[in-house]
């Protein structure tokens, strides 16, 4: 008995010291974005056998940041159907999206559009 009563102290004080280092860890990642526990001394390690790998974009396709302007793309033809209007207007940086309406069978879509050339990369056609 007194066995097992030890090994429950002892867990709990794992889980305790377990808590403080996840609750330390937490606060150097909300200071210090860039803080690692663990950094590899090789920057550019190769992955393990059976890790899955993640391919990384080009940098000419990642969505700017607010340090970088895209270049002008001139004038660019959107074409809507006989009655339909842009309602609204967002983006992400990379993509442009519009918001067609009103709300009838005709009308009701999203045109998504490449904020780099202006180009129609697609349309989402939204049932009413």
């Amino acid at each position: 008995m007194q066995a097992l009563k030890g090994l429950v102290a002892g867990l709990g004080i794992l889980i305790v010291i377990a808590m403080s280092v996840i609750g330390y860890g937490l606060y150097r990642k909300s200071t210090d974005p860039g803080f690692k526990f663990f950094a590899s001394a090789d920057p550019v390690a190769a992955p393990a056998p059976g890790d899955t790998v993640i391919p990384t974009l080009p940098a000419q396709s990642l969505p700017p940041t607010h340090a970088t302007a895209l270049p002008a793309f001139g004038e660019t033809m959107v074409g809507l159907p006989k009655g339909c209007s842009i309602e609204g207007v967002s983006g992400d940086g990379a993509r442009i999206y519009l918001r067609i309406g009103p709300g009838t069978a005709t009308c009701s879509r999203v045109m998504v559009l490449n904020a780099a050339t202006g180009a129609q990369i697609g349309v989402i056609r939204i049932a009413p």
